[in-house]
């Protein structure tokens, strides 16, 4: 590891740089006795005398958590949802999960969401936990899921039923209010997912920067009716905030030498006061559920419906699948191999945001399946990435510049390619060691092996019928074929064939892959490598390499130009991986589906006439405020768009739909989910005058 001193000195990059969209500033500790002190902030991440006796009295009584989790009705599904202040070591989250195990039904699940804006390095965290053996096993899974230290919002499942947590790491003053949709002056949907609230932290005399207006106008978005809080400091910025916002607050016994404390409730869903945060300039962001789901038919079971499927039998919903083919996974995520990769960029960008944070989401959702099932098929053998031109070579080095102290990818020379790939490498590239390939259909299998979904194969959906209180599914000879509360669609390019996704502006882009037997192969690969094509483990005595770029082919038969642009593209790369004269002895050509800027459309579907009036005045002023929520579809989402990369974005994708179904905190942070919105190509072409 290089020394953050000497790398700024070697670069001379500014790791403060705001261009770097990867820095994060660790927490600065000094031990004393054995307890963590924040440097910047005086004060210590514990009391020296007893930290968990503290935090159990402060945040789990005062929340009188044991009580309610005892009275939850364990005859249904459920989601209690704790939003903190401050992660620290984590050990409220430790005690919280104590708890939940003894305390909450299994049919419920515990939702954590906590912001940090300086977190510890994994060796701290670890070091910290040293001081409570009795949660040792449990922090031995927190630590094995701890993300790395990148800003942005982290989702972790730790376990099949264990909760599930989010770790903002950033400002708290923007990563809270991201996880709000837009606001208009009207009441609006943005869900209200939190249930209690712990307010930690240092004290605001020591960290005046987190105890600002912004976080309170926050907490009053996000609460829920009758949401409780507590917190430690008894400050008077902290009780006049609350109460101003719709809060009761009591003054309540402090622990040990700490007179007092705070604990209350959200008592008002609109206060009198100042509204809670101003309203967006353009609220056109209104995704939630209109009405309250408990059944969904998803349409399509490649990857993207498969793990929306799956999302939503999570959550106790009810889900039919249904896919025109015999099988699922039969068309575009039908491959034998699927690449569990991403390609990362230096500069700052939503896209960029999200190509980051999926790979990351997919690499833990893969292994968390692999850890609990042998269903999937599949290698995490690591997955090289090489630089192709000496453009992307130039990016790998601002890459390195900024990612030097990270431990989930290494940068390498072409020896050690070589090395770790098992073939002759002539470029420099990126190693994922956790990354690797996996076989799509079964992925897809294991997905809906869930006895809250029901698969319904060799019927196709022509059309979507909206009866006001329930969504029908139109087959065949105009005969329904399945109904819901809700309807995902997640039938790739075909989605424009529903009269609600119509406008939807998918590409279609071919892409072929071809087979060679296991007796031509010289140097079998050993991990995943990522050229101008790639070329996967053998997997059934086969070589599988791929895969050809077409978008202006909707032709999906194998052909023999499409064989020799492989092979010539894997030439280019190592031309004795095969023996000469190695021919193919088969192939599969499917057509892969994007969207224009190349970012996968997940979410609710806007109602088009009411966009078109509602934001009229945007075709001759892009920067018009309009104070007008976005009207939508009731209950009608989609889920497509995922090019050739979805077996790494479909498990955030899908989470973020749960959510939204739901209504439950996203995963994401707003803007993100804007970006990712179908309807932001009807903003986009008002602002463009196009429409």
């Amino acid at each position: 590891t290089i020394p953050v001193a000497s790398l700024i000195a070697f670069t001379g990059l500014s790791l403060n740089d705001h261009n770097n969209p990867y820095y994060l500033q660790p927490a600065e500790l000094n031990w004393q006795d054995g307890v963590p002190c924040a440097s910047d902030f005086g004060d210590v991440y514990f009391s020296r005398d007893d930290g968990s006796a503290e935090s159990r009295y402060v945040f789990l009584d005062g929340n009188q958590l044991a009580e309610r989790w005892r009275a939850l009705d364990a005859n249904k599904p459920g989601r209690f949802t704790i939003c903190e202040t401050g992660f620290g070591t984590g050990l409220n989250f430790l005690l919280a999960w104590q708890l939940w195990q003894q305390c909450a039904p299994d049919s419920w699940t515990l939702h954590y969401i906590s912001c940090e804006k300086h977190p510890l390095n994994s060796g701290d965290l670890a070091k910290a936990h040293q001081h409570w053996p009795s949660l040792a096993s449990l922090a031995a899974i927190l630590q094995h899921n701890y993300p790395p230290l990148i800003p942005g919002h982290h989702r972790r499942s730790l376990g099949e039923r264990g909760p599930h947590i989010d770790l903002l790491f950033g400002d708290i003053a923007d990563t809270l209010p991201a996880l709000i949709d837009s606001i208009g002056s009207h009441p609006d949907s943005s869900p209200r997912p939190v249930d209690a609230w712990f307010l930690d932290g240092f004290a605001p005399s020591a960290n005046p920067g987190m105890w600002q207006a912004s976080l309170f106008d926050a907490m009053a978005r996000l609460s829920k009716p009758n949401a409780s809080f507590a917190t430690f400091t008894a400050a008077g910025i902290v009780k006049r905030g609350l109460r101003e916002r719709g809060f009761t607050v009591t003054k309540a016994k402090g622990f040990g030498r700490k007179r007092d404390m705070l604990v209350g409730h959200f008592s008002a869903a609109q206060p009198d006061t100042e509204p809670a945060l101003p309203p967006s300039p353009l609220p056109w962001h209104q995704p939630a559920a209109t009405a309250s789901v408990h059944s969904v038919v998803v349409v399509g079971a490649g990857l993207a419906g498969c793990t929306t499927a799956r999302a939503l039998a999570e959550r106790g919903l009810r889900v039919t699948l249904i896919e025109r083919r015999a099988n699922p996974a039969e068309e575009a995520s039908g491959n034998p191999q699927g690449m569990l990769y991403t390609k990362l960029s230096p500069e700052p960008g939503l896209l960029n945001v999200f190509t980051l944070h999926s790979f990351l989401y997919a690499l833990h959702h893969y292994h968390r399946i692999a850890s609990n099932s042998d269903a999937i098929d599949g290698e995490f053998c690591g997955v090289l990435q090489l630089a192709n031109s000496p453009r992307e070579a130039a990016l790998f080095k601002r890459l390195q510049q900024q990612l030097a102290e990270h431990h989930w990818l290494q940068f390498v020379d072409r020896d050690r390619a070589s090395a770790l790939s098992g073939i002759d490498i002539r470029q420099d590239g990126i190693f994922y060691p956790a990354a690797g390939w996996l076989s799509p259909p079964s992925v897809c299998k294991e997905r809906i092996a869930h006895p809250n979904i029901a698969l319904l194969t060799n019927s196709e959906a022509l059309s979507l019928l909206d009866h006001g209180d329930h969504w029908q599914i139109i087959g065949s000879g105009q005969h329904p074929i399945a109904e819901g509360d809700a309807v995902v669609i997640a039938n790739s390019h075909d989605a424009t064939q529903f009269s609600q996704s119509a406008f939807l502006p998918l590409r279609k882009i071919r892409g072929q892959i071809s087979y060679f037997r296991q007796q031509d192969v010289q140097t079998p690969p050993r991990c995943v490598v990522c050229h101008k094509g790639y070329v996967a483990p053998e997997h059934k005595q086969q070589l599988c390499i791929g895969a050809s770029f077409d978008l202006h082919n909707a032709n999906s038969e194998v052909t023999a130009e499409d064989h020799a642009y492989n092979l010539n593209t894997l030439a280019g790369l190592s031309p004795k991986l095969l023996k000469p004269g190695s021919e193919a002895i088969g192939g599969r050509a499917a057509l892969r589906c994007a969207s224009p800027d190349y970012a996968p459309i997940v979410g609710a579907l806007p109602d088009i006439e009411a966009f078109d009036n509602d934001y009229a005045a945007l075709r001759k002023d892009a920067r018009r405020a309009i104070d007008q929520p976005g009207r939508y579809v009731r209950n009608c989402y989609v889920n497509v768009a995922h090019g050739s990369r979805g077996l790494t974005s479909t498990p955030l994708a899908a989470e973020l739909l749960a959510a939204y179904l739901c209504n439950e905190s996203r995963p994401l942070p707003k803007q993100l989910c804007e970006s990712l919105s179908p309807a932001r190509f009807i903003i986009r072409d008002l602002m463009r005058s196009k429409r």
